[in-house]
């Protein structure tokens, strides 16, 4: 056998079981169980558990606020838990009740493998239903950080006023291409091997889980935030958001890298924040 012949299969093989890798590893990352409750931050909380529309079963805490009915559910990004924002939901609890959760197979939730924003739309809906039905809470807000972001943009529900996402992807076949990107023109072999696995394994054509398609048809106001500097998540992405609804909020923070939005400028981030769910959810 020639000696080129042979290289190609290597390559071949090479292109095959590392895609092949990778998307296992992508939908089966590490499990992070951060720890720190709410009442470490002096924060009264419970423990909830409730289902996800297609019967997942997930952890929760619901942060109560006796003088309001209106409530923010905080999404967290990939991969992390319901702890690490936090920080985020003790700034919003002093306006709103609060409920955070952790999506399928993170954290303390139940479920084998996470599809990074396709099925997670199902979490979601599951949370707005407990707060409907063991709340009395129809008045909500979503804020979500990555991928919480994407999740909230492709949910709809008669119940979400508003929506604050913080460095949200337009397309998750972006964020393919991006991660395969060190290996220039190889990338694209790898990303459609990738997709490839998607439908076989899981029936998600990951070009179907797009949330600019989703925002283009959004009713309920939105604001869109974004680290200018974001190394995981390019601030391009924003960009396409926005341009694909102008009536969205736009807000870029300068010198800012993944998940460092709110740290590096807090007050405005929160007075931001708060202001846009209080002109929307009261």
């Amino acid at each position: 056998m020639q000696i080129w012949i042979k290289i190609l299969i290597f390559i071949a093989l090479f292109l095959i079981f590392f895609s092949l890798f990778t998307f296992f590893m992508s939908i089966h990352p590490m499990k992070i169980v951060t720890n720190l409750k709410p009442s470490d931050l002096g924060l009264r909380h419970e423990e909830v558990v409730f289902k996800s529309a297609d019967g997942v079963k997930l952890s929760g805490w619901f942060l109560p606020n006796n003088k309001t009915k209106a409530a923010i559910i905080v999404m967290h990004g990939y991969p992390a838990d319901k702890a690490n924002l936090l920080g985020i939901a003790e700034f919003l609890t002093k306006d709103f009740n609060v409920l955070l959760f952790d999506f399928r197979s993170f954290g303390k939730s139940e479920g084998s493998y996470t599809t990074a924003g396709y099925l997670e739309k199902n979490d979601l809906l599951g949370a707005i239903t407990y707060l409907e039905k063991e709340k009395n809470i129809t008045k909500i807000g979503l804020y979500g950080f990555s991928l919480g972001g994407a999740v909230a943009l492709m949910t709809s529900h008669k119940n979400i006023k508003a929506t604050v996402t913080d460095s949200s992807y337009a397309k998750l076949s972006h964020m393919l291409k991006r991660m395969y990107r060190i290996f220039l023109v190889f990338k694209y072999p790898l990303a459609y091997l990738t997709k490839f696995y998607g439908v076989l394994f899981l029936r998600i054509n990951i070009d179907d889980v797009n949330p600019i398609d989703s925002i283009k048809n959004a009713k309920t106001p939105i604001l869109l935030i974004h680290a200018e500097k974001d190394s995981q998540i390019p601030v391009s992405e924003a960009y396409l958001l926005h341009d694909a609804n102008k009536k969205a909020e736009l807000w870029i923070v300068e010198n800012a890298d993944h998940g460092m939005a709110h740290s590096i400028n807090h007050e405005k981030y929160e007075e931001k924040v708060i202001g846009f769910f209080e002109g929307n959810l009261k």
